[in-house]
């Protein structure tokens, strides 16, 4: 099952794991482009996926704390990963290295060998994940929804990374400075430039965002007629004046992109799946979410992401399950399951099976 030459894609070439998750030490060379792991449950197959997602965004979408992703009793982890760019044959060496000093995590990160920012850091390997948890996007909290869309746009699109941290620093300094001014300290003119600030870092955000959706809604869908509904919480200098009396009494910048949300709607009278949906539909359209993603990652950059999907077809039936085996060979995939129907084993043949036990990963010859 190889990837069509007419397809851009980006490809990990080797993963080394250094105490990360339950792997003490894993040296791992990617032969083909589509790989199957297998396995009983908490044996290391989720943590696989996540630390390729890790070595591309510097985040986990699972963790809370990054401290949690360091191995038991070990106080350092350490990824890397070689990943190669199939159109010009560029090779680039990734590396993230976290350790535990005097009780402070410190996290480093290299290309090349050379060590960089992590704004700079970030787009030099780009990933799609589907996991069983992001179900809790459908009806979940709206911060978790920022957070799926914040992770990934940043790790495509640099300006809005660096529009997105300085607008949470803005945010954090504006807070304390209505904190002062009703505690009687400051004064009201001193918001004049923070406000100024939030607005050109708020306009930079929502733009990007909109931009962002009405791709996904332009796209053809796998499934079934998903719309995207992106909830904007605007923000403008005329807005902010009048809610300025309620946030200094509050303490708390009340409008902004921080304050975005967007919803899952289904069929020709959008109904909000978060209200009405079955378990089954919330978990296709976070999959055509996903899916969309892969196309809006490959129309930004010019490559298709890697493709890391966890038990991706329990739940599916046959209809889904073929559409998803039709896609997996369209760019690198990785798929993690517990055990796969004899049927679908035949029709990913092609593809390099893996049992995972305890952290170790173990090809399967006789599939």
């Amino acid at each position: 099952m190889g990837l069509p030459d007419t397809i851009s894609f980006m490809f990990l070439k080797s993963l080394k794991l250094v105490n990360f998750r339950n792997y003490s030490s894993c040296n791992f060379e990617f032969k083909t482009p589509l790989i199957i792991l297998l396995g009983n449950n908490a044996q290391g197959k989720s943590n696989f996926l996540e630390s390729i997602y890790f070595l591309s965004t510097t985040k986990s979408h699972k963790a809370e704390k990054d401290e949690e992703l360091i191995k038991k009793a070990e106080n350092f982890l350490r990824v890397e990963g070689q990943v190669q760019n199939e159109e010009n044959n560029d090779q680039t060496q990734l590396e993230i290295a976290m350790q535990i000093v005097d009780g402070n995590l410190v996290k480093k990160v290299k290309v090349n060998g050379v060590t960089r920012r992590i704004v700079d850091y970030i787009g030099n390997l780009s990933v799609v994940t589907f996991s069983p948890e992001d179900i809790n996007l459908v009806t979940g909290s709206p911060s978790l929804r920022r957070w799926h869309i914040d992770l990934t746009l940043a790790q495509i699109d640099k300006e809005y990374k660096k529009a997105l941290t300085e607008y949470g620093e803005i945010i954090i300094r504006k807070n304390r400075l209505l904190k002062a001014i009703r505690e009687g300290i400051a004064k009201i003119e001193e918001l004049n430039f923070w406000v100024n600030e939030q607005v050109r870092l708020g306009e930079i955000i929502s733009t990007k965002r909109f931009k962002f959706f009405n791709f996904l809604n332009s796209v053809e869908k796998k499934f079934d007629s998903f719309f995207f509904e992106y909830l904007q919480n605007e923000l403008s200098l005329k807005r902010i004046l009048e809610y300025q009396v309620r946030e200094i009494a509050s303490a708390t910048s009340l409008i902004g992109p921080h304050r975005d949300d967007f919803r899952f709607l289904t069929g020709k009278d959008k109904r909000d799946l978060a209200h009405f949906g079955s378990r089954g539909e919330h978990r296709t359209a976070i999959l055509d979410l996903k899916l969309s993603e892969v196309s809006f990652v490959e129309s930004t950059i010019g490559s298709r992401p890697i493709l890391l999907l966890d038990d991706v077809f329990s739940e599916l039936d046959d209809t889904h399950q073929e559409h998803v085996l039709g896609l997996v060979s369209l760019q690198q995939t990785i798929i993690a399951s517990v055990e796969l129907d004899p049927h679908l084993k035949l029709k990913l043949k092609d593809a390099s099976f893996f049992f995972v036990e305890n952290g170790q990963l173990n090809e399967i010859v006789d599939k």
